[in-house]
């Protein structure tokens, strides 16, 4: 379906319309509210029972900031110490991984002059006993 570019026009002027009439009708409202509160002596009271109020909510926010801010430091330190933890664990783990491939690895090295040895005998025999075949 083809919608005319003129009746698009006129949808959003009726929303721009719409959109004006609220605000106008919110500020006649704020504006009517302040009148009242800073005019009137019960409008005064209201004023300051609000502005008290306010304040004690934002002392009580403040002090639950606050308290949060010290529970999450201590859950920080907390968490710091159960990781250092870890990591020494894990180093003593791996030091003594590392020490074991080591004693392994002595081994081996030390295995290796005798292995040496045994395959020079093997060759040495198997050399000699084919030339003495061959002689014969």
């Amino acid at each position: 379906m083809q919608v005319s570019p003129i009746s698009l026009k006129g949808w959003n002027k009726g929303m721009n319309d719409q959109k004006n009439n609220n605000s106008f009708i919110i500020g006649v409202l704020v504006g009517a509210a302040l009148t009242y509160l800073f005019t009137t002596k019960k409008g005064q009271k209201l004023k300051e029972e609000l502005l008290k109020e306010g304040t004690k909510l934002l002392e009580t926010l403040s002090e639950g900031l606050e308290e949060g801010k010290d529970k999450a430091q201590e859950l920080i330190e907390a968490g710091k110490d159960e990781v250092g933890k870890k990591i020494g664990e894990g180093e003593k783990v791996i030091a003594k991984e590392v020490e074991s491939l080591r004693q392994e690895v002595q081994e081996k090295v030390e295995d290796v002059p005798k292995q040496v040895a045994d395959i020079q005998k093997k060759g040495r025999r198997f050399f000699f006993h084919r030339r003495k075949h061959q002689e014969s």
